[in-house]
């Protein structure tokens, strides 16, 4: 029983890790399209936000991916590292789990 505890534990921590490091690279994603959308000209920017039905798929999430507020990706930064942490602690942690005495 205490193998399939052992078990579960490591796959929900591989899983909360997983999650936390998506996580981190979709916060890393919006913060590089929030620069990149930044430092076009302005006259562009107007022009691709009033076209906007008309834009590639690429073109449309940069420009809404600008439109996050800063906390809300500090936020999602942090319960990225949460994810990271709690997942990485019960991945690591399972193994350690007490193992059944012998039979004498």
């Amino acid at each position: 029983m205490l193998a399939i505890a052992r078990w579960f534990f490591i796959l929900f921590g591989g899983t909360l890790l997983g999650a936390g490091l998506v996580l981190h690279g979709q916060v890393a994603l919006a913060k590089h399209m929030r620069k990149e959308v930044g430092g076009t000209f302005f006259l562009w920017r107007a022009l691709g936000e009033a076209t906007f039905a008309f834009q590639g798929g690429e073109t449309r999430m940069a420009l809404a991916m600008a439109e996050v507020p800063e906390k809300a990706l500090a936020e999602s930064d942090r319960a990225g590292w949460v994810l990271v942490a709690v997942g990485g602690l019960l991945a690591l942690g399972a193994p350690l789990l007490r193992r059944p005495a012998p039979a004498k």
